[in-house]
């Protein structure tokens, strides 16, 4: 605007420049005033996510918007999802499970022998008793009937670890395809689009006041520079989202229902 009113004050526009100027302050300040009442609403969700109810204590927001470091590759997180997660772990405890139901069942297949000897201390001198017993498996259908059962369970329990480490692999390999992608582009944002634009805008300032562009171009080039800078805003968000997922996935939890 106070380019726009230098200009016109020595005549080389008119007073609409100047106009223009204001109509999109008033727009930017509803812009601004929207997202300083959207805080309101996110805080309360904020709250509630970590538990806290209406009436506790609000916690700290940080002041600045700060990008997580990550030194791991997607190889070796990977890696730490099979290790520690948790649904993973449950699936290879049923496996365990029904093997050792198999061991079981087999056992029983076998002939039961039991040894024991008896004392009566009552008597002088003392009296001993060898015992001895031994269990026939008569019942080789019941058997072999629980050996196949056991067997069906050990399959169906690795049917569905192999299942879960599948959607484990594509669910892992989405997220850390979108941690990628919005790495780049963060980095595009912020080492090449910003810088650029920010000397895009000095450069149509300078022509504006010597009457080189219109302020069309002027105030163009200042949106891009805003759009870059939300897209940076936007980029950051989508890459934090994407490492909680992922920290969820690591731990067995699924990221639609978090």
């Amino acid at each position: 605007e106070k380019l726009a009113r230098a200009q016109n004050e020595v005549g080389k526009v008119t007073l609409q420049d100047v106009l223009r100027a204001q109509i999109e302050q008033d727009r930017l300040k509803t812009d601004i005033a929207n997202l300083d009442d959207s805080r309101r609403s996110l805080l309360a969700q904020f709250k509630a996510a970590l538990g806290l109810g209406a009436d506790d204590p609000t916690p700290p927001i940080p002041g600045r918007f700060e990008s997580t470091p990550l030194d791991l590759t997607a190889d070796k997180l990977f890696e730490t999802a099979l290790a520690q997660n948790t649904r993973l772990k449950a699936m290879e405890a049923d496996v365990r499970a029904a093997e050792a139901s198999i061991i079981l069942a087999r056992k029983a297949s076998l002939p039961d022998f039991t040894l024991g000897l008896m004392a009566d201390v009552k008597m002088n001198p003392t009296l001993y008793r060898p015992l001895g017993t031994v269990s026939l498996p008569i019942w080789r259908d019941k058997i072999a009937a629980q050996v196949a059962e056991a067997q069906a369970n050990k399959r169906a329990a690795e049917a569905r670890l192999t299942g879960e480490q599948i959607v484990l692999a594509v669910d892992f390999a989405e997220r850390s395809f979108l941690y990628r992608e919005a790495t780049r582009n963060l980095a595009l944002l912020n080492d090449k689009l910003v810088p650029k634009a920010r000397r895009s805008l000095e450069v149509a300032r300078s022509g504006y006041l010597a009457g080189q562009i219109d302020f069309f171009n002027l105030t163009d080039t200042e949106r891009t520079l805003l759009g870059f800078k939300l897209d940076k805003v936007e980029a950051t968000t989508q890459r934090e989202v994407v490492l909680a997922e992922l920290s969820l996935i690591i731990q067995g939890m699924p990221a639609a229902n978090a």
